[in-house]
C-alpha cells in the first residue's frame, strides 16, 4: 500500500523535480503504472486549477489526500478450496463425535488450524475463524450471574467423558 508521503514524493520526484518514472520507480520500488497514475492525476487537476474549473478548495483537497483501497471484492488468497475442504472435513468429524455423545473430545478452531499448519498448508489462525463463523450459524450462550451469602453453597465441577478402551466405548466420570 502507498502511503500519503509516497505519493507525494512521486508527485515531487516526477512533475517538480523532473525525475522519469523509470527512475523514481528504481529508487522507491513502486510500481510504474502507479507512478504514472499519480503524476497524471496530479497534472489534470493542477491544469484544472490553473484555467480556473472546479471549486479551487476541493480540487486542493483531491490533489493531497491519500490514496484510497477498494479492498471490498479481493480475493482470498490463502484459503483455497482444498483447504476449505479440509475445514469442512473438521467439522464433520466434530458433527460425528457430537451425534456419539464425545462432544468433550471435538477440536476447537485452533486445533483445527494446527492440523491444517502439520499439514503444511500456510494459513492463519484469524482466517481459519472467520471461515468457520461464515459457515456456521453458531448461537452464543448467555448466562445469569448467581449472588450468594458466604458458606451458603459449595460448587464444583462435574463431567463425564466417552472413551474407547479396547473397543468398547466407556463412560467416564470426571469431578
Amino acid at each position: 500500500m502507498i502511503s500519503l508521503m509516497d505519493k507525494q514524493k512521486i508527485i515531487i520526484d516526477g512533475f517538480l523535480n523532473g525525475k522519469s518514472q523509470w527512475g523514481i520507480h528504481r529508487e522507491t520500488g513502486i510500481s510504474r503504472k502507479t507512478i504514472r497514475k499519480y503524476i497524471r492525476e496530479y497534472e489534470e487537476k493542477r491544469s484544472k486549477l490553473l484555467e480556473g474549473e472546479g471549486d479551487k478548495l476541493i480540487l486542493t483537497e483531491e490533489m493531497i489526500e491519500p490514496p484510497k483501497y477498494d479492498s471490498s471484492n479481493r480475493q482470498k488468497v490463502k484459503l483455497t478450496d482444498e483447504i476449505m475442504a479440509r475445514i469442512d472435513f473438521y467439522l464433520e468429524e466434530n458433527e460425528e463425535k457430537r451425534r456419539i455423545g464425545k462432544s468433550k473430545q471435538q477440536k476447537k478452531k485452533i486445533d483445527i488450524h494446527e492440523c491444517l499448519v502439520e499439514e503444511g498448508y500456510d494459513i492463519s489462525y484469524p482466517t481459519v475463524c472467520n471461515y468457520i463463523r461464515n459457515i456456521s450459524d453458531e448461537k452464543k450462550e448467555a448466562y445469569i450471574r448467581q449472588e450468594y451469602e458466604l458458606g451458603d453453597v459449595s460448587e464444583f465441577d462435574w463431567g463425564h467423558v466417552k472413551l474407547e478402551i479396547n473397543g468398547e466405548s466407556k463412560n467416564i466420570q470426571m469431578v
